[in-house]
């Protein structure tokens, strides 16, 4: 038996693709212990892991994050990314008061929990494997591989982006940390990236092991909704959604997609998962929910229009959709890049688009069969990547 600490942040997007993994350890017989949010408690407890709670001042609802981060509100833009960057860092010390309490053999670390740069400068400590739910980043993302001017930018607008952030973690850490902040994954013992080797960039000695997406969205946690039997009535299905937290303005692309796609020969199907739609009546081919099962769903659809969750893309993929990709905020950019780069669909790196650009983009999409097929491409190599039992030993050593 082994003794795994599972180190997570409160977000649906780091929760969810968490959960599966930490079942099978514990049906393996190992000893799991999670680190998370007070909100997140009773799911990993009723996976039979014990939990151990983020102090108040580590823990968030990423419902209201502006009313669980004091200081958050208002900001915009760069002072936005740069305080929530900077918001991460300064939960270090909360969050290794809480894990260094454990014992531990192995700990899977979320990349987003600043307590790994602290655990990977460490001479004596557990093996630590990161949870790769997000692109894979470090070092400084340069974008797809023949894009020096972008990635000669985005070298250039780092330290105006991160030197707050840095600043504080050599402060925390009393010291340089050797490494820009957000790069100790490159210098744990593992990522364990929930995607395949075709959707991300190739990068020399990055210590990655390729498991695939391992989020379950099932009937049992979303239930069906009356109109789900419209799924069937031959029109292709296009899904929208904006993810689980960049939704408080559902005018930056669910409400476009559906001006885009009014009246058009399409089924539109929009998950709002929180958000509020302008009112107003509907178009005779929208249909809406709160959430919907996507292991019900993708199966059924032509093609997904997204704000670019790194989750929800994998997802789409696994099932092989072809995707159009809109999004600036948080990684979002960088995997609207990866679904151009990959061929699985077109990706912008904009915070949104005109309903003409998408009604274009996903005509696209659905008429031009490179795309699927190389989204199906991308299903197969998920389907031949390892097991869950595979995972289990991987990480159990």
């Amino acid at each position: 038996m082994t003794r795994v600490l599972v180190c997570v942040q409160p977000a649906r997007g780091h929760v969810g693709p968490t959960k599966p993994v930490v079942e099978a350890l514990v049906a393996a017989g190992h000893e799991v212990a999670v680190v998370t949010g007070a909100r997140y408690r009773e799911a990993f407890e009723k996976l039979g892991a014990t939990v151990a709670l983020l102090p108040e001042e580590a823990d968030f609802d990423e419902t209201d994050l502006d009313g669980t981060i004091p200081g958050r509100a208002g900001l915009r833009g760069l002072k936005l990314a740069r305080f929530d960057l900077t918001h991460f860092v300064r939960a270090m010390p909360a969050q290794l008061s809480v894990i260094d309490a454990q014992e531990a053999d192995v700990v899977l670390c979320d990349p987003l929990m600043m307590a790994g740069l602290a655990l990977v400068r460490r001479d004596r400590r557990p093996r630590l494997l990161v949870l790769g739910f997000l692109p894979f980043l470090p070092p400084v993302p340069t974008g797809p591989p023949g894009h020096p001017v972008r990635g000669a930018l985005l070298k250039a607008l780092a330290p105006v982006l991160t030197g707050p952030a840095q600043k504080q973690a050599r402060d925390l850490l009393g010291g340089d940390p050797g490494m820009l902040f957000t790069d100790w994954p490159l210098r744990s013992d593992g990522v364990l990236q929930m995607t395949c080797p075709g959707f991300e960039y190739p990068r020399a000695g990055a210590p990655l092991h390729f498991i695939g997406p391992t989020t379950v969205s099932a009937t049992s946690e979303h239930p069906l909704p009356p109109w789900w039997a419209d799924l069937d009535g031959g029109r292709p299905v296009v899904h929208v959604t904006q993810g689980t937290i960049a939704n408080d303005d559902l005018g930056r692309l669910v409400e476009p997609t559906i001006d885009a796609l009014a009246g058009k020969d399409v089924l539109v199907v929009a998950t709002t998962c929180g958000g509020k739609l302008r009112p107003g009546p509907l178009p005779e081919n929208v249909r809406v929910a709160d959430f919907l099962p996507y292991d019900e769903l993708l199966p059924r659809c032509a093609a997904m229009v997204s704000n670019g969750g790194y989750g929800g893309v994998n997802h789409a993929l696994r099932h092989g959709v072809p995707l159009v990709v809109v999004g600036a905020s948080e990684d979002k950019r960088d995997v609207a890049a990866r679904v151009s780069w990959s061929g699985a669909g077109i990706g912008h790196g904009r915070a949104s688009v005109s309903p003409r650009t998408l009604r274009r983009d996903v005509h696209r999409v659905l008429a031009e069969p490179r795309h699927r097929t190389r989204a199906r491409e991308l299903a197969a190599e998920m389907a031949a990547g390892p097991t869950m039992d595979e995972v289990v030993k991987l990480i159990t050593g």
